[in-house]
């Protein structure tokens, strides 16, 4: 089973530039390069989708800042 596919993207001659001389520099191929950039900006997003969900949750309990955190902090060890 093949574990990985050929595509073809196309980007601006700056970008192919620096992809070339990242790949000089780091003794990698453009693929792998590409790769793990991709896999960074999937991440990336990923991340953000969390940071999202967990900012409505968090506003859903009125927390809106860093005070709100602390606010939510002290309740609590107060009430131990």
């Amino acid at each position: 089973m093949k574990t990985v596919q050929a595509i073809t993207v196309t980007i601006p001659n700056e970008l192919a530039a620096e992809l070339n001389r990242m790949q000089k520099t780091e003794m990698k191929n453009c693929s792998s390069i590409v790769a793990d950039a991709l896999k960074e900006y999937i991440e990336w997003r990923q991340f953000k989708g969390l940071q999202k969900e967990a900012a409505a949750v968090a506003r859903a309990i009125g927390v809106y800042d860093e005070s709100d955190v602390e606010r939510l902090v002290h309740e609590y060890r107060a009430g131990k």
